[in-house]
C-alpha cells in the first residue's frame, strides 16, 4: 500500500470520529497537560541535581536548602497528581469517541450490507463477510487510540527537542543528525508489517469462512462421517493462518531491538559528547543532567512512534477490506420521483428479460411472460434452467441485463422498492426463522399487525394449534434459525408470516421439501388456502404438487420451452410429459401432494 493510499483509508477511518470533534478536542486540551507535567519531571531532577553541588548546598543565600527541597519535593508530587488526574480523563475521553466512531461504523457497515444486492451474496463467502464486518472493523478502529497515542508522543518530543534545543543547541544538534537512521529503520519496517498484516487478514478470512461453513453443515459433516476430513481441511486453513501471523510477528519482533540498537549508539554518542563537555566546564553537572533527563523522556515516546507506522498500516489494511464493501453499490438505484405502488392488482409482465451473472453465461434468454391477476403459475425444470432467477426478478433482488418486468404495467425500475415488496409474501424450500420468539417472528410480516391478525394469519397457516401447545404459546422462543421447532411448524410459522402482510403476489419456492407427511398435509392445507385470490408462481420439483395450477411453464437453459395446463402438457408428450411419468415410477409422493393447487 503506498503512502498516498495509506493517507486516504486513514482520513475515511477519522471520518467517523470527526463527529465527537468536540471529545477529542477535549482529549488534545488533556494530552498538552500531561506532556506539560511529564516535562516539568526533567526540571525537578535539575533543581535537585543543582542543590546537590557544593556551591549550592549551603546556607549563604539566607535560605534553608532542606525546606527548598521538601518544597520542590512536594510540588512534584502535586504536578504528578495533576499528571495521573489528566492522564485518567484524557483516557476515558479518547475511549469514549473512539468507541462512538467503533459503533457508528460497524452500523453503517451493517446498514450497507442490507442494501447490497444479492449478487453480491451470491458472489462472496459468508465467513468472508463477517469476517470484513467484525474482524478487519475492530482491526481498523484500532488506529483511533493509537493516533491519540502517537499525538501524546510526539508533543512530548517536540517538547523534549524544543527544551533540549534551547539548553544546549549542539548537543540537540547531534541528536537530529542520529535520528535519521532510526526514522529510516522505522519507514521500512512499518511497510513490512503493512504488507503482511493485508496477508494475515486473508488468511484469518479463510479461516472464519471455513469455520462458518463447517458449522452450518455440521449435521451433513456428521450424517458423512467427514469429521477427520474437516479437521484436516481445517488444520491446513488454520497453519497458513500461523504461517502469515508469524511471519507478521517476525518483522514486529525485529522492529523493537533494531530500533533500540540504533537508538543505543546515538545514546553512546550523546552521552560522550555531553560528558566531553561538562568536564570541559562548558556546562555543568546539574545542566547536563537535566539534559540528559529530557534525552531520556524521548526514548519511550520515539519507541513508540517507530511502532506508530506499523500500527497504522495494519490498520489501513483492514480498513480497505472493510471500504470495499462500503463502495459496492447498494443492491438497486431509486430514481429520482419514484412511484409509490398503490395496492396491486398482480398482473406480471416479463418482457424480453435478458439476464446472466457471469457474461459468458446467460441465465434467462429473452423471456416473455404475462401473468394475469390470481393466476396461479408454477415453474418447473432441472437445475440450473433459471427457474429461480426467474421469479426472484419480481421482488427484484436482480434488475434485467436487458429487457423489463413489470407488476400492473409498471417497470419495477421506475418504482419504490419498499412499495413493491410489501406487497410481495415468499415461502421457500427452507425456511429461517431469526432468534426470538413465534410472534416477532410472525410479526416479520407486518410489524404493525395487531394481535387479532397475527392470530387469524398463524389459524389461516395451520399453525395456531401447535403454538398454543408451546410452554409459552406466542412467546415461545425458538432459537437460533427457529432450531428448537421441527421443519413442519418453522415452515408454518413462515406461512403465517407471508400472510400477514396480506400479499398480492406470493412466491413458493420448494416449499414441500423435506417435510414429514402429516406436516405436509397441514401445509398444503395452508397454502391451497393462501393462495385464494393472490398471484402465485409455485417452483416445484415434485410435480404431482401442480398438477392444477392454472398453467405450468417447463423451463431449460433460461427459456420457457413448454406452457400450458397440466392436461395439456401431458398430451404433446414432451419434456413436462417425460418428467412426470418418470416421477410417477418413483414412489415418493403421498395421497396429499396432489391436493396442494386442489
Amino acid at each position: 500500500m503506498s503512502i498516498r493510499q495509506l493517507l486516504q483509508v486513514l482520513w475515511r477511518l477519522l471520518g467517523y470520529i470527526r463527529p465527537y470533534w468536540k471529545i477529542v478536542l477535549g482529549a488534545l486540551l488533556l494530552t498538552v497537560v500531561v506532556t506539560t507535567a511529564r516535562l516539568s519531571q526533567a526540571k525537578f531532577v535539575g533543581l535537585i541535581m543543582g542543590m546537590m553541588s557544593q556551591d549550592s548546598f549551603s546556607y549563604s543565600d539566607g535560605q534553608d536548602p532542606f525546606m527548598r527541597l521538601n518544597l520542590i519535593c512536594l510540588a512534584f508530587l502535586a504536578v504528578m497528581a495533576v499528571m495521573g488526574a489528566s492522564t485518567y480523563f484524557q483516557r476515558y475521553t479518547i475511549d469514549l469517541g473512539g468507541q462512538q466512531a467503533v459503533r457508528d461504523f460497524r452500523g453503517q457497515v451493517f446498514s450497507h450490507l442490507q442494501r447490497l444486492p444479492m449478487a453480491f451474496f451470491d458472489s462472496m463467502r459468508l465467513g468472508e463477510i463477517h469476517s470484513r464486518a467484525s474482524n478487519d472493523i475492530l482491526l481498523s478502529t484500532t488506529i483511533y487510540m493509537a493516533l491519540s497515542d502517537f499525538i501524546k508522543n510526539l508533543l512530548v518530543v517536540v517538547a523534549c527537542l524544543t527544551w533540549m534545543f534551547y539548553r544546549d543547541w549542539q548537543m540537540t544538534l547531534v541528536v537530529l543528525l542520529i535520528s535519521p537512521l532510526v526514522g529510516t529503520a522505522v519507514a521500512n519496517f512499518g511497510k513490512r508489517m503493512g504488507q503482511r498484516s493485508e496477508k494475515l487478514q486473508a488468511r484469518l478470512a479463510d479461516l472464519s469462512a471455513l469455520l462458518y461453513e463447517n458449522i452450518s453443515t455440521i449435521k451433513v459433516v456428521k450424517a458423512y462421517t467427514r469429521e477427520d476430513f474437516e479437521t484436516r481441511r481445517f488444520a491446513c486453513r488454520n497453519e497458513d493462518n500461523f504461517a502469515a501471523q508469524m511471519k507478521l510477528v517476525q518483522v514486529s519482533a525485529i522492529q523493537s531491538p533494531v530500533v533500540e540498537l540504533l537508538g543505543a549508539f546515538g545514546i553512546v554518542a550523546i552521552v560522550w559528547f555531553g560528558a566531553t563537555r561538562v568536564m570541559q566546564g562548558q556546562v555543568t553537572f546539574a545542566q547536563m543532567t537535566e539534559y540528559w533527563t529530557l534525552m531520556v523522556m524521548t526514548s519511550h515516546p520515539i519507541s513508540a512512534l517507530s511502532g506508530f507506522y506499523g500500527t497504522a498500516n495494519s490498520a489501513a489494511a483492514a480498513g480497505r477490506r472493510v471500504f470495499e464493501i462500503m463502495d459496492m453499490t447498494p443492491e438497486v438505484a431509486e430514481p429520482e420521483g419514484a412511484l409509490e405502488l398503490p395496492r396491486l392488482q398482480g398482473a406480471i409482465d416479463f418482457e424480453s428479460v435478458h439476464f446472466h451473472y457471469d457474461p459468458e453465461k446467460p441465465v434467462l434468454r429473452g423471456i416473455n411472460l404475462s401473468i394475469r391477476p390470481g393466476e396461479v403459475v408454477a415453474v418447473v425444470g432441472g437445475n440450473g434452467a433459471g427457474k429461480t432467477t426467474l421469479v426472484n426478478m419480481i421482488p427484484r433482488f436482480y434488475d434485467p441485463v436487458s429487457g423489463s418486468v413489470k407488476v400492473d404495467g409498471h417497470d419495477l425500475k421506475e418504482v419504490k422498492l419498499r412499495s413493491l415488496r410489501t406487497q410481495i409474501g415468499t415461502v421457500i424450500q427452507e425456511s429461517v426463522l431469526f432468534g426470538g420468539t413465534i410472534d416477532d417472528n410472525i410479526r416479520c410480516g407486518n410489524p404493525t399487525a395487531t394481535d387479532e391478525e397475527v392470530l387469524r394469519a398463524s389459524k389461516l397457516a395451520n399453525a395456531h394449534e401447535f403454538i398454543e401447545r408451546m410452554p409459552d404459546g406466542y412467546q415461545t422462543e425458538v432459537g437460533e434459525r427457529g432450531l428448537r421447532l421441527s421443519g413442519g411448524q418453522r415452515q408454518r410459522i413462515a406461512i403465517a408470516r407471508a400472510l400477514l402482510r396480506d400479499p398480492r403476489i406470493l412466491i413458493l419456492d420448494e416449499y414441500t421439501s423435506g417435510i414429514d407427511a402429516e406436516s405436509e398435509n397441514l401445509i398444503a392445507d395452508a397454502i391451497a388456502r393462501a393462495m385464494e385470490g393472490r398471484t402465485c408462481l409455485v417452483i416445484a420439483h415434485r410435480l404431482n404438487t401442480i398438477r392444477h395450477a392454472d398453467r405450468i411453464l417447463v423451463m431449460a437453459a433460461g427459456q420457457i420451452v413448454e406452457e400450458g395446463r397440466h392436461d395439456q402438457l401431458m398430451a404433446r408428450n414432451g419434456i413436462y410429459s417425460r418428467l412426470y411419468e418418470a416421477q410417477l415410477r418413483e414412489p415418493l409422493y403421498t395421497s396429499t401432494e396432489t391436493e396442494v393447487l386442489a
